[in-house]
């Protein structure tokens, strides 16, 4: 019989966050030179981008995460090794075929920017997906009190 797992709220936004984060040290910091060559960026393009886009990206962080924690849900799975499963399958069925998409149809066909973006999103989704996994309730099985 498949685990009744709850998804604790607060393991969502966790996860969004540290997806937010995560993504900002990713692309902002340690790979901002690939993304500015393969876009061909000016820094003028970066000092006039609204703030809005950010709270975008952090809206996409918090579906991402209901997403995995739904994974984790549907799976029955929970604990650190539970969420890192579910997301695997979610990164290897969603993440990489959607990053997947701007590398086979882009002009540039960049492949360095592709596997940054591909060794991003499956990193930062197992990590979330531990996050979630680690805080998720077995309901199946009865607590004592």
């Amino acid at each position: 019989m498949k685990k009744k797992i709850k998804i604790r709220p607060i393991s969502i936004i966790l996860s969004a966050l540290f997806l937010s984060i995560f993504g900002g040290v990713w692309y902002g910091w340690w790979f901002s030179d690939v993304q500015v060559e393969a876009h061909r960026y000016t820094p003028e393009d970066y000092a006039n981008n609204s703030p809005l886009w950010y709270l975008g990206g952090i809206l996409i962080s918090l579906f991402i995460s209901w997403g995995l924690g739904l994974m984790v849900r549907l799976q029955g799975l929970s604990g650190f090794k539970g969420g890192i499963k579910a997301s695997i399958k979610a990164a290897i069925g969603f993440g990489i075929p959607l990053v997947s998409y701007p590398y086979v149809f882009s002009p540039l066909h960049d492949f360095t920017l592709y596997m940054v973006g591909l060794f991003q999103i499956v990193i930062a989704w197992i990590i979330a997906g531990a996050i979630i996994g680690s805080m998720a309730i077995d309901e199946s099985t009865p607590h004592e009190s």
